[in-house]
């Protein structure tokens, strides 16, 4: 393939990419509307903490997704998409997944059950709804776990419009499950993680069916490959570090509000988590259609694109997150009330320094992670990062038992997750000889450069032109969100984006409006 089409590809993949990040995007803010007002602020907090708990034990998961997609792009780049040996990666890996299925049913079901039980601030009339939840969560699971290497599949082949449209199924049928809310009269809760199983089951099937229907290497044959399953396993393995850390991140957090404050601080990081996914789909759908690419230009040997890809990925993925984080911040209480009709605590703080930490992870995030994936050498990297992250648990715990503020542990997040990023920065050079200087002048320099100089117009209209009890608020946002949009591509467009850049972009519209 050469590289006029890959970019092709990828700029193809992530249109469609995008299309479901638009659709979904507002089908899940608009979901998250309805099930906060019908289950009430006490019970979105308990979905929320309950369902993370089952979340913590899918670290096995996450390791395993990690290394299918990792193998199968591998393999293709290296030996062909029509190479022998995808079906033998493929049928490893769906024999592994079936026995990390069975072994997070068993810690969900004894440490999990007596932990959502014993230990989680739940109220007593609500105990019986938070277990129904549990147990659909649980199987909910299962379904994740199972689909899995059909998703990889999919996504290492960059068939990315069956994953556009199945995706976008999900989340109207969430919306549909949400409107029947409205309608139930008693335990909202227990009904809602009911049907929430019944969609994920849905959603499992629909991956199966199209990979098995898409690609000859995907079955429903279990293999046991020895030395295959060893090398794939001890890859998982070393990747669990980062998963666990990960789950400390984010789960872990919830759960730590919840011991301090109760269930009516979780539906606050649940609402503002509702943002953040929101705003970080930008990035991850942009990597999603780069990462395969990433990975087979390493099995090619052609590490200075990979390199390219991996900072270009890093610069437009900070860029687009900027660009929707800017006037969320700036309006984020007028837009919270607009949103929802009982605003929980705190949301709107919690929004702000949550997509502060969605910005710091993008400048070491996604494309580092799969370059040093791909060298399939990610033992000292991912116990470095992972006990840099980790420390996010332990401070804190004990930054909350001091009596500081819940907000204390979002600054905390922000802290590490930077200082992790530039641990995996480090190791990308000593690995892969990935250049500091190089990073410096194309990404890291004009992110910061367009955050900067971006921001200026819209505070200083804010705090100086505009005065929220002088003027409608509505209208107040409407112009904020407007300047920021004007200001971030503006000037994105000037100091964030080279000549090369600039009439690639320019040249790819023209091409498209062409077609049209």
């Amino acid at each position: 393939m050469t590289q006029v089409t890959s970019n092709k590809r990828i700029a193809k993949n992530t249109l469609f990419l995008y299309f479901r990040m638009i659709v979904i995007m507002v089908v899940t803010l608009y979901t998250s509307r309805i099930v906060l007002a019908e289950l009430g602020v006490d019970d979105y907090g308990i979905y929320m903490v309950v369902g993370g708990v089952v979340t913590m034990f899918g670290f096995l998961n996450s390791c395993m997704t990690t290394a299918t997609q990792r193998y199968l792009n591998y393999e293709m780049g290296h030996g062909g998409e029509n190479s022998p040996r995808l079906k033998q990666i493929f049928s490893t890996s769906l024999t592994i997944h079936l026995v990390i299925a069975a072994f997070i049913v068993i810690l969900a079901e004894t440490i999990g059950l007596w932990f959502v039980n014993e230990k989680l601030v739940i109220p007593e009339e609500s105990l019986f709804d938070a277990n129904v939840v549990y147990q659909c969560a649980i199987l909910s699971f299962v379904a994740a776990i199972f689909r899995v290497p059909f998703n990889a599949a999919i996504i290492s082949h960059e068939k990315m419009q069956i994953y556009a449209v199945i995706s976008m199924l999900e989340a109207l049928l969430l919306l549909g499950i949400a409107f029947l809310l409205i309608i139930v009269n008693s335990q909202k809760l227990a009904f809602y993680g009911i049907l929430t199983l019944v969609v994920h089951v849905i959603i499992a099937g629909g991956f199966v069916v199209s990979a098995l229907h898409s690609f000859k290497e995907c079955s429903l044959s279990f293999s046991w490959q020895k030395d295959l399953f060893k090398e794939m396993l001890q890859f998982a393995g070393w990747n669990m570090f980062g998963s666990v850390a990960w789950i400390a991140r984010n789960q872990g957090v919830g759960i730590i509000l919840n011991l301090f404050f109760g269930p009516a601080l979780n539906a606050a990081k649940g609402v503002a988590d509702q943002v953040f996914n929101a705003v970080n789909s930008l990035t991850s759908n942009f990597q999603i259609a780069l990462n395969p690419q990433i990975t087979k230009n390493y099995a090619t040997g052609n590490i200075s694109e990979m390199e390219l890809l991996a900072y270009r990925g890093i610069k437009f993925s900070c860029i687009l997150v900027w660009m929707m984080a800017l006037p969320i911040m700036i309006n984020a209480s007028v837009i919270l009330s607009i949103w929802l009709e009982d605003v929980p605590p705190y949301s709107s703080l919690f929004v702000i320094l949550m997509l502060f930490d969605c910005i710091s992870n993008c400048f070491f995030g996604n494309p580092l992670m799969t370059s040093l994936s791909a060298t399939g050498n990610i033992r000292n990297y991912q116990m470095a990062v992972s006990c840099v992250l980790l420390l996010i648990l332990p401070t804190s715990y004990f930054a909350l038992k001091m009596g500081c503020p819940p907000q204390a542990v979002f600054y905390l997040n922000i802290l590490f997750n930077f200082a992790g990023g530039v641990t995996r920065f480090a190791f990308c050079k000593k690995q892969i000889d990935y250049s500091v200087r190089f990073y410096l002048r194309y990404a890291f320099l004009p992110i910061v450069a367009v955050m900067t100089l971006s921001s200026v117009i819209p505070l200083a209209a804010k705090y100086i032109l505009f005065d929220y009890t002088n003027i409608d608020s509505l209208l107040t946002m409407i112009i904020l969100v407007f300047l920021s949009l004007i200001s971030v591509v503006s000037v994105s467009w000037c100091v964030g984006l080279n000549r090369q850049e600039r009439l690639s972009l320019t040249d790819f519209i023209r091409s498209r409006l062409k077609k049209k």
